[in-house]
């Protein structure tokens, strides 16, 4: 009585079998001696000596990536929707058109919203 679930149900035990085993040797064999520089910083790859020289990262920089995250996402929706659109108006144009259309103006406002809050500017 094999369904389609036994090869995944095999994969899932094989992966966590693995990975806890990886886990275990690693614990087992890993040198237990910190390394001086662990807990320090890296700036552009190399590590900073002098802890007076901490600086934080700029809150403008996280908050432009989560934007472009956002936008890029927004492509990943609209590339799919123009691809079946032609196949889908021919039932329902209106109700397509309609959602795509408040979609990308929940996204505009959002744009503009962060212009307006100056989360586009660089200095």
């Amino acid at each position: 009585m094999e369904t389609g679930y036994f090869g995944l149900a095999v994969f899932f035990i094989l992966a966590v079998v693995i990975g806890a085993a990886l886990l275990i040797l690693n614990r087992l064999l890993a040198p237990r001696t910190p390394e001086p520089y662990e807990g320090y910083p890296y700036e552009c790859g190399v590590p900073i000596y002098d802890k007076t020289t901490w600086t934080t990262i700029d809150q403008k920089y996280y908050l432009l990536g989560l934007l472009l995250v956002l936008f890029d996402l927004e492509s990943a929706f609209v590339f799919p929707w123009a691809v079946i659109f032609k196949e889908v108006a021919q039932v329902a144009s209106g109700f397509i058109f309609t959602e795509m259309f408040i979609f990308l103006l929940i996204l505009i406002l959002g744009y503009i919203y962060a212009w307006k809050k100056g989360a586009l500017k660089w200095q």
